[in-house]
This record gives structure tokens, sequence and C-alpha cells, in this order.
């Protein structure tokens, strides 16, 4: 059987909190010991790290229920960013996988991109970077065989693979051994900049949260020009061009080109800023999909653009997009009696446009 959402997400804290607790009190102890280091591939034992992390992750995980329990959402944040050891704040924070001579991988998005060729640059980044002269491009991408960098749509009409896998759009800029990201310390700063525009205690304003994050970002990806960047108050997302087929452009005033600036505005209402703040965590979460549509889903931001082929038959909204993955023909073969008690917790049907519990924002 299933549990809730939210008992899921109760549960979720109740672990980390646990963990934290008995890190803390192993650190406070022995600050100097590296317990299985021959084995931690994250960290190497550095336990100061392994609870920045978990609160970084806490912190993450509040803000992800702030449209279904705002007040444990406040509660659980606050709790993280106030924590003695805290969450990260510098670059050598960052919970990375790294090759060691104990460790050899094969990076997943270099075998997604440059051996099955069915993944390229987003029109999205395209339109985002682009369209801020986003010095972290480089570092991201790989320029086209046009000498640019070009992304594709997503839900495109594609008739065969060769036109898109082989055609003039950026690849990856990935090798099979780059570091595999868990957590950025960008994100830390982000969150923190939207839990002080809620109003939460997180040791700060929203404004020089905001301003870190974006700096953090550029130095983890060791780019420059972060200050001129973030002083920017006039550079907005480019309009998209398919160099393959027109039907998939987004012109200059299109309502699905978003308009957000780059420099903080304090004059500026609520969503403006959430969208800022969102639009640049989005950005400087890069590689990390699976978050980055999390936080579209929770957020609406950033402003993304929609399929263009809509395959769902009325049942996933184009504007809206993709709520969630309805659960897989083997569960219902197996565990027919779980899955029919999972269903009857979503609030909808089993497909992709039931929101999760946490999925609030405009109900």
């Amino acid at each position: 059987t299933y549990s809730s959402l939210e008992e899921t997400y109760n549960k979720f804290f109740e672990e980390l909190n646990e963990s934290i607790d008995i890190l803390t009190d192993f650190y406070e102890k022995s600050p100097d010991a590296t317990p299985l280091a021959a084995y931690d591939f994250i960290f190497n034992g550095n336990v100061e790290k392994w609870i920045k992390f978990a609160n970084t992750l806490k912190l993450r995980l509040a803000m992800r229920i702030v449209y279904a329990n705002p007040a444990k959402a406040r509660e659980e944040a606050e709790s993280a960013v106030n924590h003695p050891v805290g969450v990260f704040t510098e670059v050598t924070d960052a919970a990375v996988l790294q090759q060691s001579s104990n460790l050899t991988y094969n990076h997943p998005l270099y075998i997604i991109c440059y051996n099955f060729r069915d993944v390229k640059m987003g029109a999205n980044m395209d339109s985002f970077l682009n369209g801020y002269k986003d010095p972290r491009i480089a570092a991201y991408f790989v320029k086209s065989t046009a000498s640019d960098y070009r992304g594709i749509r997503n839900g495109i009409n594609i008739t065969t693979k060769e036109v898109y896998s082989e055609g003039p759009y950026s690849d990856l800029n990935v090798t099979s051994s780059s570091p595999i990201l868990w957590m950025g310390p960008a994100e830390s700063y982000f969150l923190r900049a939207e839990g002080a525009l809620r109003g939460w205690n997180m040791g700060g304003d929203a404004k020089s949260f905001y301003e870190q994050g974006i700096r953090t970002s550029f130095s983890f990806w060791g780019v420059s020009g972060a200050d001129s960047y973030i002083n920017d108050n006039a550079s907005t997302p480019a309009p998209y061009t398919d160099p393959q087929n027109s039907i998939n452009n987004i012109p200059a005033g299109s309502p699905y080109l978003s308009t957000i600036t780059i420099k903080w505005d304090d004059e500026a209402d609520f969503e403006t800023n959430l969208e800022r703040i969102i639009t640049q965590k989005w950005i400087a979460g890069y590689t990390d999909g699976q978050e980055a549509w999390s936080e579209f889903r929770r957020t609406r931001y950033p402003k993304v653009f929609p399929v263009v082929v809509n395959k769902s038959g009325g049942v996933i909204s184009t504007e809206i997009q993709i709520r969630r993955l309805p659960f897989p023909t083997t569960e219902y073969s197996n565990n027919p009696a779980g899955v029919s008690q999972a269903i009857s917790l979503l609030g909808g049907p089993d497909n992709g446009g039931t929101r999760l519990w946490w999925d609030k924002k405009g109900l």
C-alpha cells in the first residue's frame, strides 16, 4: 500500500531531522573526524558538509510544500537555515560525485547526448541564456554547427530523429567523466531569497540572497562577469527560432516569451520578484532536470514554452503542462489493490494532468 504524499513529506522531515541531530552530535564531539572517508565519494567523510547538505535538502523540501502547508514549510525552512552548522554557503559545499581511483562511471548525460543522440540544448535555455547574454552558456553547452548556441523546443513534431539529433543544435558540454552534481550551493541562496521574500527568518534579505545565488553559480561554473550580469536591468529572454521548422518559433511579443529582467527590483510586486528568483534558480540548477520540473510545477516559473503538439487528448493542459507521471502498467498488474488505494489518495485520475498534493498554486 501507499502513503499519502503529505505523510511522505512529513516522514522526509522526520528522517532528515533525526539524521541532522545524530550528525551534529557526532560533529560536536569529534569535529576533525572523517568517518568512512574511503567510501564517501561526495564529501570524503566531512561530517560538517553532510550536515549542510541535509539542512539544504530540508530547505528545498520545505519550500516544495509552501502552497500546501505554509506553516510547516516556514518551520522546517527556518530550522534548516538557523541550525548551528547551517546550509550550503560556499562553492566547495556542493554535493558532487566525482571520479577517483576507487570510482569510475560514465556520466548519464554524456551517454544520452553523445551515445544515444537523444538530447540537446533546450529551446528555453536558448532563449534565456542568449537573451541575457549569460556567460554560463559556454560552460553548459557547445556551439552548434552554425557556430551559435541553439536549442530544440519540447513537444514538437519530429519526422526523423536525424533532423534534430544531427542538425544545427547545441550538444551538452559534458564528458563521460564530468562530475555529477547532486545539489549546488547556489540553490541554497535562491531558496533563502524566496523565504526572505515571504517574510521568513532566513538570516538576510531577498535581494542579497538572490545576488549571492547568481555569484555563487558563476563561481561554481568557473565564469566571470557576475557583477555586470546582476546589474543588467534591460536584457530579457530572446525570441526563439528553430532553424529547421519555423512552426516551432517563439517570436518577439509572444505570450509564451518571458519578459523578466535580471536586476533585482525592490519596488516590484511579489510575483515579479518570485519569477526573477526562480528563473535564475532554474538557470543555476542545470543539470538537475527533475528539480527544474518540480519547481516549474510548484511556482509556474520560469515561463517556459508549451509543447507544440499535445498528444494527451485534452487530459494534460498545454498551458500548465504535465503535472505527474502515471503509475506504470506493471503496478496495475502486480499490485492492483495497492495502486487502487494510491489513486484514491491522488484526488484525481491516474494521468499526467492530476496535480500532486504540494502542487497547490492557483487552486
